[in-house]
């Protein structure tokens, strides 16, 4: 046999290999697609029993990769974020209660919310470039660490515009760590928010979050859903949750979660490590 009829069998066989591993692949695909659409029925089908309805609309992502978040908060106290806010000689009042010649501030647990008695910063306009930079002026005069955060676009409220910035780190997103500015004509009114941190490192875990496919039959017995009422899911979101924290812990670990909402409002946590429910 000549070395040309050799080459030609040799190049028909290799692509006759070929050919039968995309259709391997194609097949293997296509019943993992298979698979993927029949387990999403049935479990829309046992949430629609119990009054949970999941919408064809919201998709089911994908388990991302893991990591480990370890946070360091702002301020180690109450006394030290009153202080930023209000400068020194302030006075504390009741219920979370300070105050001082610059304004008032609300403290709750991890979250606040300072109004400011004599508006300064303004901005030129109400375009959201114009807004960013202002709040985000604002942030580098009050020494919060504005690089943690992405800006998030505006609400509309009474008095004018919320501005609203959460910590973000690549893809990973931190569902209760971020800070809010009340904007109108006078300038920044008002400043709110929760968990401000100055720093942020990561680890990789080597995992991926625990599938949201195996998380979601849990709603039918979650507490935070009322019985015999309506529930739709409208968003499935993977990232990461600080909680509350004691007021002396300054250095967090966030964890890895799936942040469930639905229409009636009702945001529910899932730790991403084990599918546990977290109490918010």
């Amino acid at each position: 046999m000549d070395l040309r009829r050799l080459k030609t069998i040799f190049i028909f066989v290799l692509i006759m290999l070929n050919i039968m591993f995309c259709a391997v692949l194609y097949s293997s695909r296509n019943y993992e697609k298979e698979e993927q659409v029949a387990m999403t029925e049935s479990l829309t089908k046992l949430l629609a029993k119990n009054m949970i309805y999941l919408p064809g609309q919201v998709e089911l992502p994908d388990s991302p990769d893991r990591y480990s978040f370890y946070l360091e908060k702002m301020f180690g106290n109450d006394s030290d974020l009153a202080t930023r806010f209000l400068g020194e000689g302030w006075e504390r009042g009741q219920n979370g209660e300070y105050t001082s010649s610059k304004g008032r501030l609300l403290l709750d647990g991890d979250e606040f919310k300072f109004f400011i008695k004599n508006p300064a910063a303004k901005a030129l306009d109400f375009s959201e470039e114009q807004i960013e930079q202002v709040c985000r002026d604002e942030m580098k005069r009050l020494g919060i660490f504005s690089e943690l955060y992405i800006f998030n676009g505006v609400n509309f409220v009474d008095e004018g515009i919320r501005a609203i910035f959460t910590a973000q780190q690549e893809d990973a997103v931190f569902f209760d760590a971020y800070i809010s500015f009340d904007v109108s004509d006078k300038g920044i009114t008002a400043i709110s928010g929760r968990n401000m941190i100055s720093n942020l490192d990561v680890t990789h875990d080597g995992e991926t979050f625990f599938s949201i496919t195996s998380i979601l039959p849990d709603l039918v017995e979650n507490p935070a859903l009322k019985k015999g009422v309506a529930h739709t899911i409208v968003s499935i979101t993977p990232g990461y949750y600080i909680g509350e924290t004691e007021e002396s812990y300054r250095n967090i670990l966030a964890l890895p979660v799936w942040q469930i909402a639905t229409d009636s409002g009702e945001i529910l946590y899932y730790d991403a490590r084990n599918g546990q429910n977290i109490e918010s």
